[in-house]
């Protein structure tokens, strides 16, 4: 009989545990039902850089870290030229900037030639950048379709 107490107490106090992590609320693109968005979701991986996924309140966008180090929105409209500085991972261009969100500098990048578009902001102060866009990088390069690639100033001359 006890062992029939015990099984549903353990799982209501699963269900408590799990409801502790508050959901991140974040702001969905413009594209964020897309097919190509729902393929790069289902396919994030469950830590990035070290850090946990964790659940967040709007259709094509992941969070990792607690605090959050990184966010993911997928769906978002890109520039098809750019003269904005241009990284690779993996098989991922993104262009890369820098913006300053509730007194914390984030590194944003946009992958460039891709459809649909992605941008991933990064706490570098929580988490490598690095790390982060190397792990993303099969995820979006699996799930996105290439239109352009980026270009060095010397490779154009």
């Amino acid at each position: 009989m006890r062992r029939g107490l015990l099984l549903p107490a353990v799982a209501a106090t699963a269900l408590l545990l799990t409801g502790c992590a508050p959901t991140i609320s974040l702001r969905p693109a413009p594209q964020a039902t897309s097919v190509g968005c729902a393929g790069v979701i289902v396919r994030l991986p469950d830590t990035i850089g070290g850090a946990a996924r964790r659940d967040t309140d709007a259709q094509g966008t992941a969070a990792w870290g607690n605090p959050v180090g990184a966010t993911l929105t997928c769906g978002v409209l890109t520039p098809e030229a750019s003269d904005i500085n241009c990284v690779t991972f993996g098989s991922v261009d993104w262009l890369t900037q820098s913006r300053r969100i509730d007194g914390t500098d984030w590194n944003v990048y946009t992958t460039f030639g891709r459809t649909p578009g992605t941008q991933v902001l990064v706490d570098p102060q929580t988490l490598s950048t690095d790390a982060v866009l190397n792990d993303l990088a099969d995820p979006i390069a699996a799930a996105t379709k290439v239109t352009a690639q980026c270009l060095s100033l010397s490779s154009t001359r």
